[in-house]
């Protein structure tokens, strides 16, 4: 048993995906505004922001104070930065309460030429971190998702209160998904080599907006910095 647990542990922990790669993209967000020449920033240029995270600033992803609250606030690299194949990683303070998300997202620069796949990350609060794909193709959608019970990969509490880095690392094989190193997910390839933008995203959702406590904003995402490799 103990040989067993030994054995999985070593798989679960992948060598660093960016070893052997060259750095193609990245941003600390250091600046003293957001880069524009690497990023779109959204309708509502409040909602971003960089400001003082520690010993750095960090991108910080707020809500807009709205009727309904249902939003899309983020900043993507559409038309200024997207790659085929590689390592695409982030490091992000996820919100620590339900009722909105934080989304790691890789996507084509037109989602309505099918087919095609989106990558993402979805931090949800109350602990939860969903890595999944969804196909889009002639005949719908798929959605490629772990088990429900596998959605608790960090300690309670860490998500929010630290940051972690999300990974995906696409090859000619296989989309797989890694948390601070530790592969947590893997979907098979699905015959779309079209490349990728990068989106960062702090969303309310219609089926997300019932569980949001307005009581217990501000909770942004932070994100501490943005690295691709290929």
């Amino acid at each position: 048993m103990r040989l067993f647990l030994l054995v999985m542990a070593a798989t679960a922990f992948a060598a660093d995906p960016s070893i052997g790669k060259k750095l193609t993209f990245s941003d600390d967000f250091n600046g003293e505004k957001i880069d524009e020449t690497k990023w779109t920033l959204p309708a509502n240029r409040e909602t971003a922001s960089l400001v003082k995270g520690g010993k750095d600033k960090v991108l910080r992803i707020s809500l807009r104070k709205a009727e309904d609250m249902i939003q899309w606030n983020g900043l993507t690299t559409n038309g200024k930065f997207e790659q085929a194949y590689g390592y695409f990683e982030a490091s992000i303070r996820m919100p620590g309460y339900k009722g909105h998300a934080a989304i790691f997202r890789l996507g084509p620069a037109d989602e309505k030429v099918a087919p095609n796949v989106l990558l993402l990350f979805e931090g949800l609060g109350a602990d939860q971190i969903m890595p999944w794909a969804r196909r889009n193709d002639d005949s719908g959608q798929r959605d490629f998702r772990p088990e429900a019970k596998l959605t608790q990969f960090l300690k309670p509490g860490e998500a929010a209160k630290k940051f972690n880095t999300y990974g995906i690392l696409w090859t000619e094989k296989a989309f797989t998904w890694f948390i601070n190193g530790k592969k947590v997910h893997q979907v098979d390839k699905q015959d779309v080599a079209k490349p990728m933008r990068l989106s960062l995203v702090h969303r309310v959702a219609e089926a997300e907006r019932p569980n949001l406590n307005l009581k217990q904003l501000p909770d942004d995402v932070d994100i501490d910095w943005v690295k691709v490799w290929k």
